[in-house]
């Protein structure tokens, strides 16, 4: 009876995990012929913007191997656009600012996903001039 319960929990967990968890790779073939795989990405926030930041993130890794003479397998991952909207006027991205913009509804889930990967990746640096939120809320 107790080894029933436990596997109840135990699989309750790993469905839990499972459903608030976006995963994904890149699978591309070298000139010898050999598969091998890259770009290993996890998000684990919310879904409706984890999906974006994870094809954000496995487009630009098929951009480079493409580059560098491999075979990506999933070619529609090199046919993505992954840009987005600038940042307001002096400012730059952060995860904050995308916070703020996307809970008031002005980026879409898309848009959200893609600065978060940006960011994650270090494809937005630089010093910004925006010294106040934009928004006042007590958004956390």
């Amino acid at each position: 009876m107790m080894c029933v319960k436990q596997r109840g929990v135990f699989f309750s967990f790993l469905l839990l995990m499972l459903v608030g968890c976006t995963t994904g790779q890149l699978e591309y073939v070298t000139p010898e012929g050999t598969t091998k795989v890259a770009c290993n990405t996890e998000y684990t926030w919310q879904p409706s913007v984890d999906k974006y930041a994870v094809e954000y993130i496995l487009s630009y890794c098929a951009e480079k191997a493409a580059k560098q003479g491999y075979i990506v397998k999933n070619i529609s991952l090199l046919s993505i656009d992954r840009s987005f909207p600038k940042a307001p006027k002096g400012c730059l991205w952060t995860h904050e600012l995308a916070k703020q913009l996307h809970v008031t509804g002005s980026l879409t889930d898309k848009q959200y996903g893609y600065i978060i990967a940006a960011l994650d990746l270090g494809h937005i640096t630089g010093k910004s001039e925006c010294r106040e939120p934009l928004i006042k809320s007590n958004i956390d």
